[in-house]
Protein backbone atom coordinates (compact mmCIF):
# COMPACT_ATOMS: atom_id res chain seq x y z
CA UNK A 1 0.00 0.00 0.00
CA UNK A 2 2.86 2.28 0.80
CA UNK A 3 3.92 1.83 -2.57
CA UNK A 4 0.78 2.84 -4.31
CA UNK A 5 0.53 6.37 -1.96
CA UNK A 6 3.81 7.07 -2.96
CA UNK A 7 3.09 6.76 -6.92
CA UNK A 8 -0.01 8.87 -6.32
CA UNK A 9 1.85 11.83 -4.87
CA UNK A 10 4.50 11.50 -8.00
CA UNK A 11 1.33 11.75 -9.89
CA UNK A 12 -0.17 14.81 -7.81
CA UNK A 13 3.56 16.30 -8.29
CA UNK A 14 3.50 15.77 -11.72
CA UNK A 15 -0.22 17.21 -12.78
CA UNK A 16 1.27 19.95 -10.54
CA UNK A 17 4.06 20.67 -13.00
CA UNK A 18 4.25 23.37 -15.86
CA UNK A 19 1.54 22.86 -18.50
CA UNK A 20 3.97 22.08 -21.64
CA UNK A 21 5.27 19.60 -19.44
CA UNK A 22 2.80 17.59 -18.11
CA UNK A 23 -0.65 17.66 -18.82
CA UNK A 24 -3.95 15.50 -17.30
CA UNK A 25 -6.97 15.46 -14.81
CA UNK A 26 -9.78 13.25 -13.81
CA UNK A 27 -11.46 10.56 -15.35
CA UNK A 28 -14.35 8.15 -14.52
CA UNK A 29 -16.77 5.09 -16.09
CA UNK A 30 -17.61 1.80 -15.76
CA UNK A 31 -16.28 -1.69 -16.62
CA UNK A 32 -17.59 -4.98 -17.49
CA UNK A 33 -15.79 -7.84 -16.19
CA UNK A 34 -15.31 -11.29 -15.23
CA UNK A 35 -13.01 -13.66 -13.49
CA UNK A 36 -11.76 -16.54 -16.00
CA UNK A 37 -11.51 -19.23 -13.97
CA UNK A 38 -14.50 -19.12 -11.32
CA UNK A 39 -17.63 -20.40 -12.24
CA UNK A 40 -19.14 -17.64 -13.83
CA UNK A 41 -18.98 -16.49 -17.45
CA UNK A 42 -19.67 -13.01 -19.82
CA UNK A 43 -18.91 -9.49 -18.91
CA UNK A 44 -21.90 -9.45 -16.29
CA UNK A 45 -20.44 -7.85 -13.59
CA UNK A 46 -20.94 -4.11 -13.59
CA UNK A 47 -18.47 -2.31 -11.70
CA UNK A 48 -17.06 1.40 -11.21
CA UNK A 49 -13.95 3.41 -12.23
CA UNK A 50 -12.61 6.82 -11.07
CA UNK A 51 -9.28 8.42 -10.84
CA UNK A 52 -6.73 11.08 -11.72
CA UNK A 53 -4.78 10.59 -14.97
CA UNK A 54 -1.50 12.13 -15.99
CA UNK A 55 0.21 12.60 -19.59
CA UNK A 56 3.33 13.81 -21.44
CA UNK A 57 4.18 13.90 -25.04
CA UNK A 58 7.31 12.50 -25.72
CA UNK A 59 7.29 13.02 -29.53
CA UNK A 60 4.20 14.65 -32.14
CA UNK A 61 3.43 10.45 -32.49
CA UNK A 62 4.27 9.24 -29.06
CA UNK A 63 3.09 10.07 -25.70
CA UNK A 64 3.15 8.21 -22.07
CA UNK A 65 1.11 8.61 -18.99
CA UNK A 66 0.10 7.14 -15.84
CA UNK A 67 -3.17 6.62 -13.93
CA UNK A 68 -4.35 6.15 -10.16
CA UNK A 69 -7.74 4.74 -9.83
CA UNK A 70 -10.41 3.00 -8.17
CA UNK A 71 -11.54 0.02 -10.65
CA UNK A 72 -14.35 -2.38 -9.16
CA UNK A 73 -13.76 -5.82 -11.26
CA UNK A 74 -15.22 -9.34 -10.54
CA UNK A 75 -17.97 -11.38 -12.07
CA UNK A 76 -21.43 -12.46 -11.68
CA UNK A 77 -23.55 -15.56 -12.22
CA UNK A 78 -26.77 -14.07 -13.71
CA UNK A 79 -30.38 -16.29 -12.31
CA UNK A 80 -32.01 -18.17 -15.10
CA UNK A 81 -34.12 -20.83 -15.20
CA UNK A 82 -31.10 -23.51 -15.86
CA UNK A 83 -29.47 -22.70 -13.13
CA UNK A 84 -32.71 -22.69 -10.42
CA UNK A 85 -32.44 -19.03 -10.35
CA UNK A 86 -29.31 -19.27 -8.60
CA UNK A 87 -27.08 -15.86 -8.55
CA UNK A 88 -23.51 -14.67 -7.14
CA UNK A 89 -21.91 -11.58 -7.23
CA UNK A 90 -18.02 -11.57 -6.65
CA UNK A 91 -16.74 -8.38 -5.94
CA UNK A 92 -12.88 -7.70 -6.02
CA UNK A 93 -12.04 -3.62 -5.66
CA UNK A 94 -8.70 -2.49 -6.39
CA UNK A 95 -6.57 0.23 -6.55
CA UNK A 96 -4.90 1.02 -10.25
CA UNK A 97 -1.55 2.33 -11.14
CA UNK A 98 -1.46 1.68 -14.64
CA UNK A 99 1.45 2.83 -16.93
CA UNK A 100 0.89 2.98 -20.31
CA UNK A 101 2.61 4.08 -23.76
CA UNK A 102 0.33 5.80 -26.36
CA UNK A 103 0.60 6.57 -30.32
CA UNK A 104 -1.22 9.07 -32.15
CA UNK A 105 -2.43 8.17 -34.87
CA UNK A 106 -4.69 11.08 -35.83
CA UNK A 107 -4.63 14.12 -33.73
CA UNK A 108 -8.11 13.39 -32.18
CA UNK A 109 -7.26 9.50 -31.99
CA UNK A 110 -4.72 7.57 -30.57
CA UNK A 111 -3.71 3.46 -29.68
CA UNK A 112 -2.01 2.61 -26.46
CA UNK A 113 -0.73 -0.29 -24.30
CA UNK A 114 0.92 -0.63 -20.84
CA UNK A 115 1.01 -2.67 -17.56
CA UNK A 116 -1.32 -2.23 -14.64
CA UNK A 117 0.20 -2.41 -11.04
CA UNK A 118 -3.48 -3.33 -8.72
CA UNK A 119 -3.86 -3.74 -4.64
CA UNK A 120 -6.73 -5.39 -4.01
CA UNK A 121 -7.94 -3.50 -0.85
CA UNK A 122 -11.71 -5.21 -0.65
CA UNK A 123 -13.21 -8.75 -1.45
CA UNK A 124 -16.62 -10.14 -1.25
CA UNK A 125 -19.32 -12.75 -2.70
CA UNK A 126 -23.87 -12.20 -2.63
CA UNK A 127 -25.83 -15.11 -3.44
CA UNK A 128 -29.51 -15.87 -2.83
CA UNK A 129 -29.08 -15.73 0.57
CA UNK A 130 -27.23 -12.37 1.00
CA UNK A 131 -23.38 -11.83 2.20
CA UNK A 132 -21.40 -15.27 1.46
CA UNK A 133 -18.72 -15.19 4.23
CA UNK A 134 -16.53 -17.77 2.73
CA UNK A 135 -14.96 -15.24 0.65
CA UNK A 136 -13.11 -14.26 3.18
CA UNK A 137 -11.12 -16.86 3.06
CA UNK A 138 -10.23 -17.00 -0.28
CA UNK A 139 -6.47 -17.40 -0.87
CA UNK A 140 -6.16 -14.33 -3.44
CA UNK A 141 -2.97 -12.62 -3.84
CA UNK A 142 -3.32 -8.50 -2.67
CA UNK A 143 -1.03 -7.52 -5.42
CA UNK A 144 -2.31 -7.76 -9.16
CA UNK A 145 -0.30 -7.11 -12.65
CA UNK A 146 -2.30 -6.44 -15.63
CA UNK A 147 -1.79 -6.04 -19.15
CA UNK A 148 -3.96 -3.87 -21.58
CA UNK A 149 -4.35 -1.98 -24.86
CA UNK A 150 -6.85 0.41 -25.59
CA UNK A 151 -8.31 3.21 -27.92
CA UNK A 152 -8.84 6.68 -26.92
CA UNK A 153 -11.06 8.81 -29.01
CA UNK A 154 -11.80 13.15 -28.62
CA UNK A 155 -15.43 13.28 -27.60
CA UNK A 156 -15.59 16.43 -29.80
CA UNK A 157 -15.55 13.96 -32.78
CA UNK A 158 -18.79 12.47 -31.51
CA UNK A 159 -20.45 15.30 -29.78
CA UNK A 160 -20.69 18.39 -31.59
CA UNK A 161 -20.47 20.90 -28.66
CA UNK A 162 -17.50 23.35 -27.19
CA UNK A 163 -17.24 21.55 -23.94
CA UNK A 164 -16.63 18.33 -25.80
CA UNK A 165 -13.36 19.24 -26.27
CA UNK A 166 -12.20 18.78 -23.12
CA UNK A 167 -13.12 15.37 -23.13
CA UNK A 168 -12.11 11.91 -24.31
CA UNK A 169 -13.48 8.71 -24.74
CA UNK A 170 -11.58 5.28 -24.06
CA UNK A 171 -12.41 1.73 -24.08
CA UNK A 172 -9.50 -0.48 -22.71
CA UNK A 173 -9.47 -4.15 -22.41
CA UNK A 174 -7.08 -5.48 -19.24
CA UNK A 175 -6.02 -8.82 -18.32
CA UNK A 176 -4.04 -10.36 -15.63
CA UNK A 177 -0.82 -11.30 -15.95
CA UNK A 178 -0.40 -13.68 -13.32
CA UNK A 179 -2.81 -15.34 -11.44
CA UNK A 180 -4.94 -13.42 -8.81
CA UNK A 181 -4.98 -16.88 -6.71
CA UNK A 182 -1.72 -17.42 -4.66
CA UNK A 183 -2.41 -21.06 -5.19
CA UNK A 184 -1.60 -21.08 -9.11
CA UNK A 185 0.97 -17.77 -9.09
CA UNK A 186 2.57 -18.79 -12.08
CA UNK A 187 1.41 -17.53 -16.02
CA UNK A 188 -0.55 -20.23 -17.47
CA UNK A 189 -2.16 -20.91 -20.64
CA UNK A 190 -4.76 -23.30 -18.94
CA UNK A 191 -7.56 -20.76 -17.88
CA UNK A 192 -8.90 -23.08 -15.64
CA UNK A 193 -5.77 -23.24 -13.96
CA UNK A 194 -5.91 -19.74 -10.92
CA UNK A 195 -8.38 -16.89 -11.47
CA UNK A 196 -7.27 -13.99 -13.48
CA UNK A 197 -9.21 -10.62 -13.93
CA UNK A 198 -10.47 -10.17 -17.62
CA UNK A 199 -12.04 -6.39 -17.95
CA UNK A 200 -13.19 -4.48 -20.42
CA UNK A 201 -13.47 -0.89 -19.55
CA UNK A 202 -15.49 2.51 -20.91
CA UNK A 203 -14.25 5.68 -19.33
CA UNK A 204 -14.55 9.38 -20.14
CA UNK A 205 -11.36 11.47 -18.90
CA UNK A 206 -11.56 14.91 -18.60
CA UNK A 207 -8.54 17.47 -19.30
CA UNK A 208 -7.88 20.24 -16.85
CA UNK A 209 -7.21 23.83 -18.04
CA UNK A 210 -3.97 25.77 -15.97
Amino acid sequence: MKQLLFSFSLLFISVMLPAQEFYGGALAGFNGSQVNGDYASGYNKMGLVAGAWVQRDVSKDIYWGMELKINQKGSRIMPTVKNGNWKYVYRLNYIDLPVLVGYHYKPYMSFFTGLSYGYLFHKSGYNNYGLDPTVEFYNLSKWEMGMFVGLKVGLEQLVDKPWAKNFMLETRFQYSVLSIDKAHDLFTYYLAIGQYNNVISTVLYYRMEW
